[in-house]
């Protein structure tokens, strides 16, 4: 029999509307049209609520006059963040397109597998990937032609956006909507999964998904969702994150977002402080520099009520170090993935007795169970994979069936490959992902449990756990991956010594089977993804990049 977890909170998500009639035309709150709701942060570009809406509007009756964009069609965007990738975005579903994010940070080759998945009719191209687009272009092998709009005027040999001061001279189009319809089987966006176990997926998204994330988390928890936000946000807007808090969030509300198009540490923290910050989300990397680097200590952050960290678990250690750092600012987490459309599980300022290392509890009418190998529902709280139902969870992945069909079960269950629990209190503890999991002699050996154990090394600042298959033993050996507090040489006595520490620090405080066999590499990075998730099937790699692994004799 299942045992299903659902979330005390519900709310009606509407059927009849698009994400474009949900996002700016049915909004929860009085927004003043002069309330400036983006801000470039290199640039210092502005727009207003109201200019926002009139570029959109705008946006979608050019792409219908002069591009004859038809609803359905599929526009690939792929620009480094500015405030006209969002109008554009918003002119696409205004107009009754489909929006494809594509991040411009991948190299030609990968960008051309994202357009050769999606297929798009148009692209939408930014000066950040303009000069990767015909080699992209050349290598898709695109069956259709595409046709190709520049966001900045600088590019002449394509078509540019219309400019904002191009006057608004184009006759209105209604904006695309359902109200004889049904927007749970209409795709809205197509975002490329991270791929940290494979080539990345095209995850379709409905008009339904979008607006019930946003209503779901609001819903949850008002507190953490309101118009008098502020925040500065550098994640790239091609990813889920963005989606729901940048590209829809922030219009629908009407709060403040100052975009990055790159993280640097220093800008962050001055603008956290200059633009009265109420909120900063993070990603682990990002969380452990600030409570660490004397950077962040020269600056004030009088207005910062709250973090909130997602893409990946945030270590206790580095949690404790935060909230150390910054005694009056809460710390807040969020579990989720692009196939729910982004957060499925937060936490808020409300939740003031949660453990360090939980991630939150479930927003509303989101449901999650936890299944064995064996598709059968763990019992007595013990951890199991984490598999989740809602108006959340995507439609499928575009043109693969057979991944559709592995990872949603009867009932619109989708498998999430992570492995968790929930404690009596309700909270979500994220312990590993089920590809991740490494078996070594038999035993199943979960590598987030001793990268928590290896980060409390005083040589160690970053860890990652990975198995290595011996042929002499037959089984897979646990090896460590290791970025050092202070740089070591490639090889010698010193490397050693620090190689034997760690590897002796581990097998302190765990069973024969997990100890590091494998041996320990010292590396310059991990290998991460824009934001910040482990791409461990790289790890590998690493290995032919210095020395032979060292390992110590136990």
């Amino acid at each position: 029999m299942s045992r299903i977890f659902r979330s005390k909170t519900r709310v009606r998500i509407p059927t009849h509307l698009s994400v474009t009639e949900a996002t700016l035309l049915d909004n929860s709150t009085a927004i003043s049209p002069s309330k400036i709701i983006f801000e470039e942060a290199l640039s210092g570009k502005t727009i207003s609520y109201g200019e926002f809406h009139a570029l959109v509007k705008n946006g979608a009756a050019w792409l219908r006059k002069e591009f004859t964009l038809e609803p359905g069609q599929v526009v690939s965007v792929i620009s480094s963040s500015c405030i006209d990738y969002i109008i554009a975005v918003h002119s696409v579903w205004w107009a009754g397109g489909v929006v494809s994010l594509i991040n411009d940070s991948l190299s030609p080759t990968e960008i051309a597998y994202g357009i050769q998945l999606v297929k798009p009719n148009y692209i939408v191209v930014g000066s950040s990937a303009s000069a990767k687009l015909d080699k992209s272009l050349s290598l898709s092998d695109s069956a259709s032609p595409i046709k190709i709009i520049a966001l900045a005027e600088s590019h002449s040999k394509w078509p540019c956006w219309p400019r904002r001061d191009a006057g608004g001279n184009l006759q209105e189009i209604e904006a695309h909507s359902f109200a004889r319809g049904d927007n749970r089987q209409v795709p809205a966006a197509i975002i490329l999964s991270s791929g940290t176990t494979g080539h990345p997926k095209a995850v379709v998204l409905s008009h339904y998904n979008l607006i019930a994330v946003n209503y779901q988390l609001r819903a949850d928890n008002p507190d953490n969702w309101r118009s008098d936000m502020r925040e500065v946000f550098f994640p790239p807007l091609s990813h889920v994150y963005a989606l729901y808090v940048a590209i829809t969030g922030a219009p629908w509300l009407g709060y403040y977002v100052c975009l990055m198009p790159r993280f640097e540490l220093e800008i962050y923290c001055r603008l956290l402080s200059e633009r009265k910050a109420t909120l900063a989300r993070l990603v682990p990397p990002v969380a452990k520099m600030l409570a660490e680097s004397p950077v962040t200590r020269r600056y004030t952050y009088p207005s910062l009520e709250y973090f909130t960290c997602s893409a990946a678990p945030l270590s206790e250690k580095t949690a404790a170090d935060l909230r150390t750092v910054f005694p009056g600012v809460k710390l807040c987490q969020t579990y989720g993935c692009t196939e729910a459309s982004g957060a499925c599980v937060q936490s808020g300022t409300r939740d003031k007795d949660m453990p360090l290392n939980a991630t939150g509890k479930l927003i509303a009418n989101a449901e999650m169970r936890f299944i064995d190998s064996t598709g059968n529902d763990v019992s007595g709280g013990a951890p199991g994979e984490i598999i989740l139902r809602g108006p959340h969870i995507m439609m499928g992945y575009l043109g693969d069936s057979k991944a559709t069909r592995d990872h949603m079960l009867d009932g619109g269950w989708y498998k999430t490959g992570d492995i968790g629990y929930l404690d009596a209190q309700g909270f979500l503890f994220v312990s590993g992902r089920i590809k991740d999991i490494i078996k070594s002699n038999g035993f199943q050996v979960s590598p987030l449990e001793l990268e928590e154990i290896l980060v409390r090394h005083p040589l160690v600042k970053e860890a990652a756990v990975h198995g290595v298959w011996s042929e002499s033993n037959a089984t897979d050996l646990l090896r460590a991956y290791i970025v050092t507090e202070k740089p070591l040489p490639k090889i010698g006595r010193d490397t050693d010594v620090a190689a034997q520490s760690v590897t002796k620090f581990v097998a302190s405080q765990v069973a024969g089977y997990k100890q590091l066999k494998g041996g320990v590499v010292f590396v310059d990075l991990l290998p991460k993804s824009p934001t910040g998730k482990l791409l461990r099937r790289l790890l590998k790699d690493l290995d032919g990049s210095g020395p032979t692994p060292l390992q110590a004799k136990l």
